[in-house]
């Protein structure tokens, strides 16, 4: 059995998952990510359910050879285990290629975390975005 600490670790390291496999377009390493049924609220964006509604999301991603033209850089993680299931609020913040070259958002991440036999996935990402470019 892990400890507190290694799951936590594992854990930072879901999160990490998340983005590269993201901005390399590793996307279906990236839909793995989530349990079946698992849900990515992107607020104003949409909610998307399952690995069916997440594959909707990336029909609205721009891309460049294909894969899209930014960083996701998350930071700041607070992790809470218990058992089998686990919560993460994170800053992000996403830089992108252009145009414009630069910062395009800084907002945080909701996590609802569960452990399954493939490690840790998440459940539901709520996204949150505080600034954006222009605003």
């Amino acid at each position: 059995m892990a400890s507190v600490l290694e799951e936590k670790d594992a854990i930072r390291e879901l999160l990490a998952r998340y983005c590269f496999h993201f901005d390399l377009g590793a996307f279906d390493d990236w839909i793995a990510l989530f349990t079946p049924d698992g849900v990515f609220d992107v607020g104003p964006m949409g909610r998307f359910e399952g690995h069916v509604g997440l594959r909707q999301f990336l029909k609205n991603v721009p891309l460049t050879e294909d894969r899209p033209l930014v960083k996701h850089c998350v930071m700041n993680s607070i992790v809470t285990v218990d058992g089998a299931t686990a919560t993460a609020q994170s800053y992000v913040v996403v830089i992108s290629a252009g145009p414009p070259l630069g910062l395009t958002l800084a907002g945080r991440y909701e996590d609802r975390l569960v452990k399954t036999p493939h490690g840790w996935r998440f459940r539901e990402r709520r996204a949150h975005f505080d600034l954006f470019h222009g605003r």
